[in-house]
């Protein structure tokens, strides 16, 4: 019977990436538990996002507001690019006012019990003396993607929001062999984690590897599923394909796609995500205006709704 009987080494570890050396493995081992962790990692590790937000009493995301720059979707894509570490489930309230000309950051956002990561991330600019911006957000902790439909509608003026919870940016493996004695069919698998800097690669491998050891031990001993009064844990396998087939309903006007990109897309009849993972990687490598550079763009839009190529 095999036993696992390897060492997990740190390579070109920082608050953002990391590079992990799993070795030495039995044959076929490296590609089994490299995909198992490149997909937990995409789709279940924890994190905090906007999901309602309020801007003066603006009540829908098309609209504008006088003396200010960008556009209310404009500043909700903004928003969305926040990133936040937080104590506790939450929901937490996040809320900023300003009055006059000027740019308002992330950082200007106060709150208790959460922070924004990433401060210097702009939300708006006001360009006039007399405008006045109140905004209030408020931050919820999650997995994968959740779209603004699943929420319920609140106060008047609180608009939801698409949220993306993962703090995983992106994740890649590679298998080469190496030697333990004379053995030479061992596999080594080295894995590369990107993160929004909410978490460290090291956590988020750590925390990937025990929701793996959750589920198996389920096999292992034997044990039966817990069902609470709402009965959510009957339930979580048809909320995630139900969020799936919300997610791959987006079009990719919504994507942070450079323009010539959607263009191109858009004329090969390609109009939602849904589309996208259809036509496929290499396909879409054929088409006039979209490049390998763009394929890689367009992958890790894709990870943020915990998706891939199939």
């Amino acid at each position: 019977m095999l036993r696992p009987n390897f060492t997990v080494a740190k390579e070109k570890v920082n608050s953002t990436y990391g590079q992990f050396i799993l070795s030495p493995l039995p044959y076929g081992y490296g590609q089994s538990l490299g995909n198992a962790i490149r997909r937990v990692l995409l789709s279940s590790i924890p994190g905090y996002a906007v999901t309602y937000m309020k801007i003066n009493n603006v009540t829908h995301a098309f609209s504008t507001i006088d003396g200010v720059k960008e556009s209310v979707l404009e500043m909700i894509l903004n928003v969305k690019q926040l990133r936040f570490q937080a104590v506790g489930d939450g929901p937490f309230t996040l809320k900023v006012v300003a009055k006059g000309k000027g740019k308002i950051y992330g950082r200007d956002l106060k709150g208790d019990n959460v922070s924004v990561v990433n401060g210097d991330q702009l939300i708006a600019e006001a360009t006039v003396a007399s405008t006045t911006l109140d905004i209030t957000l408020q931050i919820e902790k999650g997995v994968g993607y959740s779209p603004s439909e699943d929420r319920v509608e609140k106060e008047f003026g609180m608009m939801t929001i698409d949220a993306v919870f993962s703090p995983v940016i992106k994740t890649n493996f590679r298998i080469e062999g190496t030697r333990v004695g004379r053995v030479s069919n061992f596999d080594k698998l080295i894995l590369e984690i990107w993160t929004d800097g909410t978490i460290n690669p090291e956590t988020s491998l750590k925390q990937a590897s025990g929701i793996l050891a959750d589920f198996y031990s389920y096999i292992v001993d034997g044990k039966e599923p817990e069902v609470d009064s709402s009965n959510k844990s009957m339930n979580v396998l048809d909320t995630n394909q139900k969020k799936d087939t919300k997610a791959e309903e987006t079009i990719i006007d919504e994507l942070d796609l450079p323009t010539r990109v959607i263009n191109a897309l858009l004329r090969e009849n390609i109009e939602t995500v849904g589309d996208l993972i259809e036509r496929g990687r290499e396909s879409l490598v054929d088409l006039k205006g979209v490049g390998r550079k763009s394929i890689d763009l367009i992958e890790k839009e894709l990870h943020k709704f915990g998706l891939e190529f199939n």
